[in-house]
């Protein structure tokens, strides 16, 4: 069962139970802290594993470099410890296969990452991300690689709480597209009053 799955059931119990408005009201707001507070750690320990990570690439590239300098026959026959995860394909940090940092500034997060330390859909956050204005936020988003069809943008954990913000205080002009996706999110992340 998904996080999101899970503060539903969670919210239906709350308004089920014989309290007062303003009871449930608080009981909702503590699920909320909580569900933010694991979401906080959840990004953390992802942010960490990547950084380490990123290190461990460029340390790869430095043995690489290195042993084509001593010794070229064995250039190429050692295999890469970490590598950076091609477009299209997902990350796997147990096999140390993770979204490279290649300016080691601590973008490691991509939208579907960000979608998951919130428990929202991956689709909501690329509809979102644009009219918050995070994608033009240097604090949250960097373009790590220009693309043919698309550049390749990481984001810092910081673009987490700018989202979180941007879904409390929407701007005003949204298409209905942006409208429908802020009422999911809405939905999905408890906030005062919802």
């Amino acid at each position: 069962m998904s996080p999101p799955d899970i503060v539903d059931i969670a919210t239906r119990a709350v308004d089920r139970l014989e309290l007062s408005p303003a009871a449930k009201q608080e009981l909702k707001g503590i699920q909320a802290e909580l569900l933010a507070g694991y979401q906080d750690s959840f990004v953390a320990m992802v942010t960490a594993i990547e950084k380490q990570a990123s290190a461990l690439e460029r340390l790869q590239n430095t043995l690489a470099i290195l042993i084509e300098a001593i010794d070229p026959k064995f250039a190429g026959r050692i295999p890469a410890a970490v590598r950076a995860v091609a477009p299209g394909e997902m990350a796997d940090v147990a096999s140390a296969v993770v979204l490279a940092d290649p300016i080691a500034a601590g973008y490691t997060l991509t939208q579907t990452r960000i979608a998951e330390a919130l428990g929202i859909g991956s689709g909501d956050v690329s509809v979102l991300i644009q009219p918050f204005g995070i994608l033009t936020d240097g604090e949250c988003a960097v373009t790590v690689r220009k693309g043919k069809k698309q550049d390749q943008i990481n984001y810092h954990p910081r673009a987490i709480e700018r989202f979180r913000n941007g879904v409390a205080n929407p701007p005003a002009k949204l298409t209905k597209n942006q409208r429908l996706a802020l009422e999911r999110v809405r939905k999905r992340l408890i906030l005062d009053g919802q």
